[in-house]
This record gives structure tokens, C-alpha cells and sequence, in this order.
């Protein structure tokens, strides 16, 4: 049996040229494909269709929707930006210059040794740095520096010792200190000469190599060995 129906100028142009074109259509260029669906729209007419042609029209409308079913944008990835970890990196201050006259009200100075600076290096604060971290060393009469933590080296006895070179001056500078119960220590090398440092419950002192040694050596003997009579 035959039906009878409208077929008017609602039903998209691309909808009409897909059922009345053959399958070759999908092989065509995109050009071609444009140009098609550019072109004018139908005026309304009649066709008459049967059911198997009505059920062909129907999947051919949904496959063309299918077909030119907007495709999902993609998310475009923002592209991924290092963060200058190393040179923006917090740098702990981990010892700060101090009153000397203070700081000997609970710890003397070594006997016969003028400091360059007092400080506070308060405790569990060397134990507590990480390889990487970035500390600022105190202005010790010369210059002021920084230096990144290399190694961690926890002791049986619990005391704790990093070490690590200064900044941008290479391997033939460093710092490395040690942190026990009460007491710490360090030494740090620098172009301006070497420096010890020593503290006791969070309060100390910076010397200077040199310093120490003159206490030490007494200059006004000879170090000429004379041999001994027979």
C-alpha cells in the first residue's frame, strides 16, 4: 500500500541529498561534501513513499545525524611550566648573628679567642634540614653566602650531619655541621678564609680559623729542631 506524504522545506537540504545520493557520498571530498550542503533548499513538494521506504528515510535521518553529530573539543592541555624550584627555593636562615655580650651570660667564648659574631642556632634545627634545602650563612666580617644541603648522615650516638657546598663557588667550598644533644658544630670554607662555628643550647659563636691557630702556636719559639748532644 502506498502513502502519501509532505515533504517540506524543514527537512534540511543535507537530510534529502543524503537518501537520494548513494553511499558514495561518504568518499567524496570535503569540498564536494560543503558545496552540497551549501546548496538552496528545496521547495516543499510531495513524495510518495511506502513503509520500507519510510523506514529507510528514518534511519537515514538518524545516521545523518549521527554522521554530523559535532564532534567533543578536546581539552586543550596547558602546556606545563617547570617552576624554578631551585632558584626560587626558600632559603633558611638558620643561624642569626646575636649580642655577644648576651650570649656570654650563658656560654663563654673560648678561652683566649675573640669571636667574629655571636649567634642563636637553635636546637633540632640542623637535624631537621633535608639534602637540597638552601640555608643563608651569617655575615662573618667578609662576605655573605649561601650553600645547599648535599648529605644527611644521622650517627648511632643520635647526632645528626649535613654537609654541602656554597653557592655557585664549586666543590672546593662547602659547609658542614653537626648537631648533638646540647652541642653543635660547624665549619664553613669560604674564598674569605674558614670559620668554626659552636654553640650550646642554641646560642654561639663563629671564629675564625686563623684565629684559633695563633692561640694555639706560639710565635715567639723557633720551630728549628736542634738535635740533641751526644
Amino acid at each position: 500500500m502506498k502513502k502519501v506524504i509532505i515533504v517540506t522545506a524543514l527537512l534540511s537540504t543535507a537530510v534529502l541529498t543524503y537518501q537520494l545520493l548513494s553511499d558514495s557520498i561518504r568518499e567524496t571530498s570535503i569540498i564536494e561534501q560543503e558545496k552540497i550542503l551549501e546548496a538552496p533548499k528545496l521547495q516543499e513538494e510531495t513524495l510518495i513513499f511506502d513503509d520500507k521506504e519510510l523506514d529507510q528515510l528514518d534511519k537515514l535521518e538518524e545516521d545523518l545525524e549521527a554522521d554530523f553529530k559535532p564532534l567533543p573539543i578536546e581539552k586543550r592541555k596547558e602546556p606545563v611550566t617547570l617552576e624554578k624550584e631551585e632558584a626560587e627555593k626558600e632559603v633558611k636562615d638558620i643561624m642569626v648573628e646575636a649580642d655577644i655580650e648576651e650570649v656570654k651570660e650563658h656560654f663563654p667564648t673560648k678561652r683566649g679567642i675573640k669571636p667574629l659574631i655571636a649567634i642563636t642556632l637553635p636546637q633540632k634545627t640542623i637535624s631537621h634540614l633535608d639534602i637540597g634545602d638552601k640555608v643563608s650563612l651569617p655575615y662573618m666580617g667578609a662576605g655573605e653566602y649561601e650553600a645547599t644541603i648535599t648529605t644527611k648522615t644521622t650517627h648511632k650516638n643520635g647526632s645528626v650531619t649535613v654537609s654541602g657546598n656554597i653557592d655557585d663557588l664549586g666543590k672546593g667550598y662547602s659547609v658542614l655541621l653537626t648537631e648533638g644533644k646540647s652541642m653543635s658544630f660547624g665549619t664553613v670554607t669560604t674564598p674569605d678564609g674558614t670559620f668554626e662555628i659552636e654553640s650550646k643550647n642554641g646560642e654561639g659563636y663563629i671564629y675564625s680559623t686563623k684565629d684559633i691557630d695563633k692561640r694555639w702556636i706560639d710565635y715567639s719559639k723557633s720551630d728549628t729542631l736542634k738535635p740533641h748532644p751526644h
